[in-house]
């Protein structure tokens, strides 16, 4: 718990250093991220915990203890959510909410920061890999521009619910408060290195600095969203101190890729083998609606892959700090088996 929460303090005083040092305030994005979008994941949260403890009832009744369902739900509930398990849980979600608060204004900071673009060697980078061609062209040429544009804009959109909703299920289904922590603390890790990465190399994106590439998409919610997002950024750099709003476009590295990434390892981890053959399923579309949609080049995706992978290593070792001593003795073995001096010669 202190080094998950401690981790989101620091990570938000970094936003607030920044907000002093530019003069621009953090803004909670259009007044809602700590007020009405966050009663409905922690309402599902203890929704999800009701349905768990239904389903210890269950199986207790299977194994003989007698009783109404109900009636061994709620005892269930009432022992399993007590006062420690169900602030453990709170201070989890916030963690999660403060860090991803920060996020969204560091990421907005990056527009007021004079730095150049790199989407133009990103660009190239992309048509070399594309033998010459622009992959988002060929995807509208293999996929189409209709019925496609609509299936992969649901698909790309719905991830923005689920991340929410995921840290609600993995804090109301993992069996031990500690192991839930490693997904708030991956998650967490997560809008983190995608933070540093939108310093390191900044970009907005094919959509944003070719957009003629995908005038023939059908009209759909990414393209409301994409250009709402452009209009914010618009109103960022105008207007810097007079309206509510936070900038939203970074490419590089993609934390659609990232953090779905980072899901589908922590259902390996957690040994969910059905979840993780779901999450790996929802990943191939989101990477395909990044290119399709023009939100990344190829490479923002082949960083977000690094960047999920990545998250989940540190989200252990933040929650499990012996870890880290673990692999530096690892290292530090290899390293000495490595060196000449410690050659195997026969006798």
């Amino acid at each position: 718990m202190f080094t998950v929460a401690g981790l989101a303090i620091a990570f938000v005083g970094i936003a607030y250093a920044i907000s002093a040092h530019i003069g621009v305030p953090v803004r909670d994005p259009e007044g809602a991220l700590l007020g009405r979008r966050m009663i409905s994941p922690v309402l599902l949260m203890v929704a999800f915990a009701f349905l768990d403890s239904i389903r210890r009832a269950y199986r207790l009744k299977r194994g003989g203890t007698s009783g109404r369902l109900f009636v061994l739900a709620v005892v269930e509930f009432r022992e399993r959510w007590w006062w420690k398990r169900l602030l453990l849980a709170v201070i989890g979600f916030m963690s999660f909410a403060f860090t991803y608060l920060a996020y969204r204004n560091l990421k907005s900071f990056v527009a007021l920061i004079n730095y150049r673009s790199y989407d133009q060697e990103l660009a190239a980078i992309d048509r070399w890999l594309a033998f010459g061609h622009e992959p988002a062209t060929l995807m509208h040429d293999a996929l189409g521009t209709t019925v496609a544009a609509n299936v992969l804009s649901w698909i790309y959109l719905i991830y923005i619910p689920l991340v929410a909703m995921t840290v609600s299920m993995a804090l109301a289904f993992v069996e031990r408060m500690r192991e839930a922590y490693v997904f708030v603390a991956t998650y967490m890790w997560c809008w983190i290195l995608g933070t540093v990465s939108y310093y390191a190399i900044p970009t907005l994106g094919p959509f944003a600095t070719n957009s003629r590439l995908f005038d023939e998409l059908d009209s759909t919610n990414v393209t409301r969203l994409q250009t709402s997002l452009e209009t914010h950024r618009f109103t960022v750099i105008s207007d810097q101190l007079g309206e509510d709003k936070v900038a939203g476009i970074a490419g590089f590295a993609s934390l659609h890729v990232g953090v779905v990434v980072a899901a589908w390892l922590l259902m390996r981890y957690y040994r969910q083998r059905t979840l993780a053959i779901v999450g790996f399923a929802f990943l191939v579309p989101t990477v395909i609606s990044t290119i399709y949609f023009g939100w990344h080049f190829l490479l923002d995706d082949l960083a977000g892959f690094l960047l999920g992978w990545f998250a989940l290593l540190l989200g252990r070792a933040t929650v499990y700090p012996r870890l880290l001593l673990i692999w530096r003795k690892k290292a530090a073995h290899v390293a000495h088996l490595d060196h000449p001096d410690h050659a195997v010669h026969p006798r």
